[in-house]
């Protein structure tokens, strides 16, 4: 790739980031029929492949009636496609159909031709200058992928080795039944960025309406500040949306920066007679807005 492509190339991604913080959502694009904001909304089906509508809303901040009316505008002209979640029969994903894929394709084309006449005359160390990558703004959060499993695995393995230097029972039965816990209804949750996992976070069900979060590890090889918050708040969310009205977490003490995100999301510590794991010694729950004792 040469250096104008790789700048054009992490400028389109940046401009994923700014059009929405700088508040660039409500005028005309490229002299098209599109506004930028449905434009927006392209780009980023296309950027998921298969995502929930609602969750488009959030990223572009923009109001989920208005989102609703665009989409249905991209439905009738046969641009986006839905379909039922397998693992959660509420959410309705969208994706984009071959012609909504091409017409996507075309405005990227338009998007690269403008960034390139802008920055033709700048030379390579110029271009580089433009690599946004350590702002870590296309970090994306997925649910479970098979390709993954292994990342799941090593990321909390390393992580409790070098902490407490043995895997216990509890663990080696967790990473063995992944699928039967997804079967009923757990998730495992990534943090990726080009492909490459950074984090990964688990929400299992329990007792009752009790969900545990659990197994929040990251890549040690890799920076990835802002991952593990991203998942765990996935595995918060997809719990909630399953039913829980209380989330569980094990820990220990002497995990300053797990304490510090449970401690952002509002968990608060529990004591309890049996801490199930030689490692754990401190418990944290959650309990949804109007189910507290």
């Amino acid at each position: 790739m040469s250096g104008i492509d790789k700048t054009i190339d992490e400028i389109r991604k940046f401009n994923r980031f700014y059009t929405v913080n700088m508040g660039f959502l409500d005028s005309g694009y490229l002299d098209t029929e599109y506004s930028v904001v449905e434009t927006r909304i392209l780009f980023e089906i296309k950027v998921h492949e298969k995502c929930i509508q609602s969750d488009i809303a959030k990223t572009l901040h923009i109001d989920k009636s208005y989102l609703s009316r665009l989409t249905k505008r991209f439905y009738k002209n046969g641009f986006i496609e839905k379909d039922k979640s397998d693992e959660d029969k509420r959410a309705t994903y969208i994706s984009l159909t071959e012609k909504g894929s091409a017409e996507t394709e075309r405005l990227i084309e338009l998007t690269n031709n403008q960034i390139k006449a802008k920055i033709n005359k700048l030379n390579f160390d110029e271009c580089d200058k433009f690599n946004f990558r350590e702002r870590g703004m296309y970090m994306k959060v997925i649910p479970f992928e098979e390709k993954y499993r292994q990342d799941f695995i090593d990321f909390n393995t390393d992580w409790i080795v070098s902490n407490f230097g043995f895997l216990e029972e509890h663990d080696k039965e967790t990473f063995e039944k992944i699928d039967e816990e997804m079967e009923a209804e757990g998730m495992i949750f990534f943090a990726v960025e080009n492909d490459i996992a950074l984090a990964t976070c688990m929400a299992m069900p329990m007792e009752g309406t009790t969900w545990e979060i659990c197994k929040l590890g990251s890549n040690k090889n890799i920076p990835h500040k802002g991952a593990g918050s991203a998942v765990f708040e996935k595995a918060m969310e997809w719990a909630f949306n399953h039913g829980a009205e209380r989330l569980f977490i094990l820990s220990n003490s002497k995990l300053k920066p797990a304490l510090h995100i449970y401690g952002k999301y509002g968990f608060k510590e529990i004591k309890l007679e049996d801490y199930e794991y030689i490692r754990g010694d401190i418990a944290f729950e959650y309990r949804k807005e109007g189910k507290n004792k």
